[in-house]
């Protein structure tokens, strides 16, 4: 009687031990992918070569998916670090002071768990701004 106990506990323990590990299985191949990225914006663009201050102060437009997500305020030479949620973006330079449009950058895919560096520059005097992202 002993030894069929024994049996039954031992089956007990096996059949455990194979739910868990198929539950921990499942619970490894069912990680959330990230839903957010990582972003660095640069604003290289020396105001004097495109009609504007040597700083160039700007407003930037960043939507996301097709709508207004928010506002970032820059200068010549300043940084933006954010953690964004994944999606499509374009960028729009404004003129800080007259809010007129000065160039657009994007659309840019940029998924989850990236890390992006945005930077704007030109290419010398009377040049127009150009973006690049990098991943």
């Amino acid at each position: 009687m002993k030894r069929k106990y024994k049996l039954l506990g031992v089956l007990g323990v096996l059949i455990l031990t194979l739910v868990f590990g198929t539950v921990s299985a499942f619970a490894a191949d069912g990680v959330e992918e990230p839903t957010t990225f990582n972003i660095s914006v640069k604003h290289y663009v020396k105001g004097d070569e495109i009609g504007l201050t040597r700083e160039a102060p700007v407003l930037i437009q960043v939507n996301r998916n097709g709508q207004t997500w928010t506002y970032l305020h820059m200068s010549y030479g300043s940084r933006v670090d954010a953690v964004l949620p994944a999606g499509i973006y374009n960028f729009t330079f404004l003129d800080a002071e007259t809010g007129d449009t000065l160039f657009k950058c994007g659309a840019y895919l940029i998924e989850g768990g990236d890390d992006v560096r945005i930077q704007a520059h030109e290419q010398g005097p009377g040049r127009i701004p150009t973006c690049y992202a990098r991943k």
